[in-house]
């Protein structure tokens, strides 16, 4: 598996997985979030044959001191491989070199799986939003000092 930064060639990709994925950010928002220049993210490849397959992604603004998490998807062939705790890692790490000295994130309160992967990674629970998603779904809020 490759991991590689994202870059706005890659909006179409980003997009590509609102239908699967209905809280992910579409193409305007996608486009908007690079314009403004604090957007990053990474992607994980897997070299299939002559060319290299995205598995997951991971996005994440940084505003002076505090990075948000945007979005983390991994293919459902490709979960429970590691490729998300990889992503993880390579978000700490950029978000850390770009200055950040918190990280915060938003996960469904049904998503138990995702908040097993954070708090692996050493996030902490500190609140609760509710009805955050669409569907009115609570979201727990987590952060990660650095």
């Amino acid at each position: 598996m490759n991991i590689r930064p994202v870059s706005s060639d890659d909006i179409a990709f980003l997009a590509s997985f609102k239908a699967a994925f209905p809280d992910a950010w579409d193409e305007n928002m996608l486009k908007s979030a690079f314009r403004a220049g604090n957007f990053y993210g990474f992607i994980a490849e897997e070299s299939v044959g002559e060319n290299d397959t995205p598995v997951g992604f991971i996005t994440y603004s940084v505003n002076i001191d505090d990075a948000d998490l945007q979005d983390l998807f991994v293919t459902d062939s490709y979960r429970n491989r590691g490729v998300g705790s990889a992503l993880i890692n390579e978000f700490i790490a950029g978000a850390k070199d770009r200055g950040a000295r918190k990280l915060f994130l938003e996960v469904r309160e049904s998503n138990l799986k995702a908040q097993r992967l954070y708090c692996a990674a050493g996030f902490k629970k500190i609140s609760v939003r509710n009805k955050y998603y669409s569907d009115g779904e609570n979201a727990f809020v987590y952060i990660k000092e650095l």
